[in-house]
């Protein structure tokens, strides 16, 4: 079940028939997170301060993006990342954690799903589930079946996407959907019911990811960016996930910041996560 690379064009491609804004200025793909709000599309890529290598609409709100070594940045940008895929093994992993990896997969198998029609029956009740547990509110409106299948649909048309289901006694539990973009595997979604998340299926899919990604040719594994919800982030920490600060620039129009700060707090809460100074606690994270 490894991936198949798919290029960065592919990526915004892909993206954009997801629904995703993504607009392409010089070299850099651009997605705008939030209204008016643009990053690069591709987590690592590195762009030069400047308006000009910007979109456009980015002047009403802003960017945040990492910068090329030697460019001095005026921030930082935190991301869930595992450096080193290749030397993971259940094995090497502390007395705790191996027993929890072991107690899930008593419960749970995996499998890769390829039939649009039967992810949508089987899946749709998990991602209510999910949604009824964590009122998550990114893309609420596939939580309407119509709105949802239609999602599955986009997924299922590029072959390069991989979605893997945890299923406990042939019943679909959990899914994780995520692709490989050059040399870095992206873990772009997960989602499950409740009854799984007491079983520790979240610690049986990323231990079938972290092992698929193993044998992969690929450099890092990316989880995502923080939260701002502080058990969320902390759950990927315990997992061994690492958060890195790398050196990034960040302009923000004041007042987009003000709107965002009193009209949108979760948001804000996420960009204050994204750009947060690391811990001097001596620590890695």
């Amino acid at each position: 079940m490894s991936w198949e690379r798919m290029s960065i064009e592919e990526y915004a491609a892909f993206k954009r028939n997801g629904g995703d804004r993504v607009v392409k200025i010089k070299d850099t793909w651009w997605v705008e997170a939030r209204p008016f709000f643009f990053r690069p599309l591709f987590p690592l890529s590195r762009v030069i301060p400047g308006v000009a290598n910007y979109p456009v609409q980015s002047l009403v709100g802003g960017v945040l993006h990492l910068v090329p070594e030697q460019v001095p940045s005026n921030s930082n940008m935190n991301l869930f990342l595992y450096q080193d895929i290749a030397g993971y093994a259940l094995e090497g992993m502390d007395k705790k954690s191996r027993w929890v990896v072991r107690k899930s997969m008593e419960s749970f198998h995996a499998e890769r799903l390829t039939d649009v029609e039967l992810f949508i029956a089987q899946a749709y009740p998990v991602y209510r589930s999910f949604y009824e547990r964590t009122k998550y509110f990114y893309k609420s409106e596939r939580t309407a079946e119509r709105f949802f299948a239609q999602w599955a649909r986009t997924i299922f048309s590029n072959p390069k996407v991989k979605v893997t289901g945890a299923y406990r006694q042939e019943k679909l539990s959990a899914v994780d959907i995520s692709y490989q973009v050059e040399d870095l595997i992206i873990e772009d979604v997960f989602f499950s019911d409740s009854l799984s998340q007491q079983l520790r299926v979240t610690d049986f899919m990323l231990h079938v990811l972290r092992e698929q990604a193993s044998r992969s040719d690929a450099r890092m594994l990316f989880r995502g960016f923080p939260s701002g919800k502080e058990s969320l982030d902390r759950s990927k920490l315990m997992r061994g996930c690492r958060m890195m600060a790398l050196p990034a620039h960040c302009r923000i129009n004041p007042l987009a910041l003000y709107l965002g700060k009193t009209l949108m707090n979760g948001s804000y809460r996420k960009l204050a996560a994204m750009i947060a100074a690391p811990e001097q606690d001596g620590k890695e994270n």
